[in-house]
């Protein structure tokens, strides 16, 4: 579907809960302002009279549910320019390949090699390189996490209905689903209960950080291995250039609110959706690592890491027993587990505490056995 069929199906959608949901009679009414508000940006002085009259006669839960349709009708049409914006660039990507988008990180450094720029400047150049994105504060953003989380599955099912192998019934499916996840829009209170607060703030800087941020940055870092290799083969990036950092919860010159048990709170809510994210990960990825030790035996270093393990935790020692020849699976499991133990370690008052703490794993106890597995397994198994 083009722009428009979008915008018009998710239109007819949000018109048959206002129908449902409301009235015919508000629905009705809501077409009517629309219709006159687009006459009178064209010049309708006519149509300026009506829309005058037609919203000075609205009760006050009649206006609540006009102002609502208003609004839950622009948060779709930007959900569709959004979609739209993406399925262009897409195609676009589809009708140049092989050849790098234009814009993109393999353009860039194509560019350079089409330009004479050496091996020696750009080993200089990515020593140096180091791309720090800040996340701050937006008092505007006044949408809540909970309705920021329902326009993304409805993006989700866009997504789907615009696939063009869908099936006529799965296809009714989705429909479906889209009118449910506008109907739990339209019933969900858009404003908050309670005043937000600063870890308000924080958590919804972090919705983005696990939404968009956590999946698009090792795309990345890919897309740049990926045109080294093309271009500059000997050369690799070893040090994190790309990362991110926030205002939030921890600007004590612009937030007189933000006090040291603000800044604590803040440090164990982003460290807890790292532990939570990584853990989620080491566990789907436990499921796929199922290769046979009969095919691929284990190393004996990470044999003897297993060994130094035990006991095992109840559910590891099932997975053992339930999946005895998958020393792979073993081992990612055991990490899932260190990091479900350390997600339950009380971080609030060890944050701010003045003596030290011993955290109960580090990043080179996942990074070991991690890289005893990849040195065991063939390439074509790592990607």
């Amino acid at each position: 579907m083009d722009i428009s069929q979008t915008i018009h199906l998710l239109g007819d959608l949000l018109g048959k809960v206002i129908s449902e949901l409301e009235s015919p009679e508000i629905f009705a009414t809501e077409e009517r302002i629309r219709a006159n508000a687009k006459a009178r940006r064209a010049g309708n002085q006519d149509a300026a009279r009506k829309l005058q009259e037609e919203v000075a006669a609205l009760d006050l839960d009649d206006g609540r549910a006009v102002a609502t349709a208003f609004t839950t009708y622009f948060d779709l049409v930007n959900l569709a320019e959004e979609m739209h914006r993406a399925s262009l660039l897409r195609q676009n990507e589809e009708d140049h390949y092989p050849e790098p988008l234009e814009g993109s990180i393999s353009e860039a450094v194509a560019s350079l090699k089409s330009q004479g720029f050496t091996g020696e400047g750009m080993s200089a150049l990515l020593k140096n390189l180091s791309i720090e994105l800040v996340l701050t504060a937006h008092p505007t953003e006044a949408r809540r996490r909970t309705i920021l989380s329902k326009i993304k599955r409805i993006h989700d099912l866009g997504e789907q209905i615009n696939e063009e192998t869908q099936p006529p019934q799965k296809r009714e499916t989705i429909l479906t689903y889209l009118s449910a996840e506008i109907s739990n829009i339209w019933l969900t209170e858009r404003e908050r209960a309670v005043k937000p607060g600063v870890t308000d703030e924080v958590r919804t800087g972090l919705y983005f950080v696990d939404s968009v941020f956590w999946d698009t940055l090792p795309v990345l870092y890919d897309n740049l291995d990926q045109a080294l290799r093309e271009h500059y083969p000997e050369l690799r990036v070893e040090h994190p250039w790309l990362g991110l950092a926030s205002w939030i919860g921890g600007d004590r010159d612009g937030n007189p609110l933000v006090t040291s048990e603000v800044t604590a709170e803040t440090l164990r809510l982003h460290r807890g959706l790292a532990v939570e994210k990584h853990r989620h990960m080491l566990q789907e990825l436990a499921r796929h690592m199922s290769i046979s030790s009969q095919r691929i035996p284990p190393p004996a270093s990470l044999t003897d890491w297993i060994e130094s393990r035990r006991p095992f935790p109840a559910r590891v020692a099932y997975i053992e027993e339930r999946y005895a020849v998958e020393p792979y699976r073993l081992v990612l499991s055991l990490l899932a587990s260190d990091l479900a133990e350390a997600s339950r370690e009380a971080m609030d008052s060890r944050l701010i505490e003045t003596e030290p703490h011993q955290a109960h794993i580090y990043l080179e106890n996942l990074l070991e056995p991690v890289e005893m597995i990849a040195s065991a397994l063939p390439e074509t198994l790592l990607h």
